[in-house]
């Protein structure tokens, strides 16, 4: 007897209980508004929530990955180069670079590759066989041997009257080739490895294939350099990342142009609530359009990228078990304790109600 005066849950005798239809309806509410508090509960565990940090970026002496997947319907590939430069001149080796080039039909159906001969067409072929006394008098050689046999003065020498005099010193065999691929379309997609610094990627025009394209598009607009760009990022994708460039289809259909986006890339931490931590990269981008006769250059596409100083750290977590567990308690408790109330209030009520009309 001198433990059970402890008991905080009283009991009522069985012939003082009255049971109401109040009472049942509170109580089946209350039954109701638990088991869907607990649902709540149950879903709000499940769910990932991101917040987000800004910090200042402190790593240095990374490298970075520029993913790339884009279409240049009007433009073969044949005359379609991509280089990369930065602000401190050095360009990406080719060790670097895993990048494919598909050619593709006027309807956007992919071609298959160039036979060897066409693939091994070099633009300074024209020049070094100047001092070789021209094709006819080359003979068996092979490309090799006249780049090994003619000396630095001779092809410097070369590339000069072949600029000054581009009508005499021609490559027929390019231009004949160059005319078989009109209206050809070209995908490219790999990626590139390139410093940490502030740089660009463009796709151009081979320089020493200028007098070729001039003697087969006789000018500059008719080079249509319009594109589709289905995705550029900046190294490791993770989920729910935006990359704005994607599905950006950039198409003109008078004359040509430059074509220049200045991209400003923000390093980013990303770290799941499970798996280890990915270091990766967001980007906002600006867009300029000039054309050919603005710049008086010939048509190119060039992304300019640059750094943020502040890093991005966005990272998930989910509620705690022992949190999760507390809410169940306190659902049950405070709805008992709330229903008791009410139940109580009512039957005061009630039974004040019900004295009035007796007396």
């Amino acid at each position: 007897m001198k433990l059970s005066s402890f008991d905080v849950y009283p009991k009522t005798l069985q012939e003082f209980k009255q049971r109401t239809l109040t009472g049942a309806i509170i109580s089946i509410t209350s039954i109701a508004l638990i088991v869907l508090l607990v649902l709540v509960e149950i879903a709000d565990l499940a769910q990932v929530k991101t917040s987000q940090h800004l910090y200042v970026d402190t790593t240095h002496g990374q490298q970075l990955r520029i993913n790339m997947n884009i279409t240049f319907p009007a433009l073969p590939c044949s005359v379609l180069t991509l280089d990369t430069l930065d602000m401190s001149g050095n360009h990406a080796p080719d060790q670097a670079r895993q990048v494919t080039k598909t050619r593709l039909d006027s309807k956007g159906n992919q071609l298959p590759p160039s036979p060897p001969a066409a693939e091994t067409h070099h633009p300074q072929l024209g020049r070094q066989l100047l001092f070789e006394g021209g094709p006819k008098a080359a003979g068996p050689k092979s490309l090799k041997d006249f780049g090994r046999a003619a000396s630095q003065q001779d092809l410097l020498l070369s590339a000069l009257l072949s600029d000054l005099l581009p009508t005499v010193f021609e490559n027929k065999e390019a231009i004949d080739e160059l005319k078989q691929h009109i209206g050809e379309g070209c995908h490219v997609e790999g990626y590139l490895l390139v410093n940490k610094v502030a740089g660009n990627f463009h796709f151009a025009l081979s320089k020493s294939d200028h007098h070729v394209l001039m003697k087969v598009y006789g000018q500059k607009e008719s080079i249509n350099v319009s594109h589709v760009i289905h995705s550029i990022s900046f190294g490791e994708q993770y989920p729910s990342m935006i990359n704005p460039l994607d599905d950006t289809p950039k198409i003109v259909h008078e004359g040509s142009g430059f074509f220049q986006y200045h991209i400003k890339v923000v390093p980013t931490l990303y770290e799941p609530w499970y798996g280890a931590a990915m270091q990766t990269n967001q980007y906002s981008y600006t867009f300029l359009f000039r054309t050919t006769h603005e710049l008086d250059k010939f048509p190119a596409v060039y992304f300019h990228y640059e750094f943020s100083p502040i890093m991005a750290k966005f990272t998930q977590t989910r509620k705690a078990y022992s949190k999760f567990l507390t809410g169940l308690c306190a659902i049950a408790g405070g709805v008992v304790a709330l229903a008791g109330m009410v139940a109580s209030t009512v039957h005061r009520i009630e039974a004040l109600a019900g004295g009035g009309k007796r007396g």
